[in-house]
């Protein structure tokens, strides 16, 4: 048996995430261990992200490197609802480049970009604030022109206000979808709630791929999502 996991570490809870990669996949195999009719097997796990600064590893990429490294490859015992073990020999890696050309890294992935343009701020009025020391109005301007609105303040330039941002990261993690979904692989998980991947989903469900989603956090109000004659298999790990 051969699996894959393809993990969206952005999308995972801050919990999640100090848990370890290791305890997200040991609960997403164990959801899902009713699936699997063979006792042993492989799984193979990517981790996608914005990984680099530039050219540089970022430091959160360092640090998750050195987790990873601690704790894969290692060999899960999963239990079944049939009362057996599954055990599955597991490796782990930072997708830094495509499955398709592993020998191409893709870098500047994580970037600094100028102040956010889609963020709106509330009136004092609007939400029943008097007070003349409500914070809006300075918040307001200081996300309009990213510099102190403050006279006199000694800050001086524009950048007070950035945001980072993932690039060519969803990208990569649907071409490698599509690259796994040729290689004969029995389950292919994506561990995302990010409905960006629906598409991708969706067309490989089409073709006859065992596609199963995984919600970092299971919503209650989730709809079924029919493909074809089939429904797409949601599994939570929280």
């Amino acid at each position: 048996m051969k699996i894959a996991i393809c993990i969206d570490y952005d999308n995972l809870s801050p919990l999640q995430k100090s848990a370890g990669v290791l305890d997200v996949v040991q609960k997403t195999l164990t959801q899902a261990s009713e699936m699997f009719l063979k006792s042993m097997g492989a799984c193979e796990v990517r981790l996608y992200g914005g990984w680099y600064e530039g050219d540089n590893l970022s430091v959160l990429s360092q640090q998750l490197s050195v987790n990873i490294h601690s704790e894969f490859p290692a060999l899960l015992r999963v239990p079944n609802d049939r009362g057996g073990i599954i055990v599955l020999r597991t490796t782990a890696e930072l997708a830094v480049s495509l499955l398709e050309e592993p020998g191409h890294q893709l870098f500047n992935t994580y970037r600094r970009k100028g102040r956010p343009s889609n963020i709106r701020v509330e009136t004092p009025a609007s939400v029943g604030c008097s007070t003349l020391t409500c914070p809006l109005p300075l918040a307001k301007k200081l996300l309009q022109k990213g510099s102190c609105p403050t006279q006199g303040c000694v800050t001086g330039g524009n950048s007070l206000v950035y945001r980072h941002e993932q690039k060519l990261v969803d990208t990569m993690l649907t071409c490698d979808l599509m690259y796994l979904a040729n290689q004969a692989y029995d389950f292919i998980f994506i561990l995302s709630a990010d409905d960006d991947f629906l598409p991708p989903i969706r067309t490989l469900l089409l073709r006859g791929a065992n596609v199963v989603r995984v919600h970092p956090q299971m919503s209650n109000a989730l709809l079924p999502i029919k493909v074809g004659s089939s429904t797409l298999i949601e599994l939570g790990i929280q």
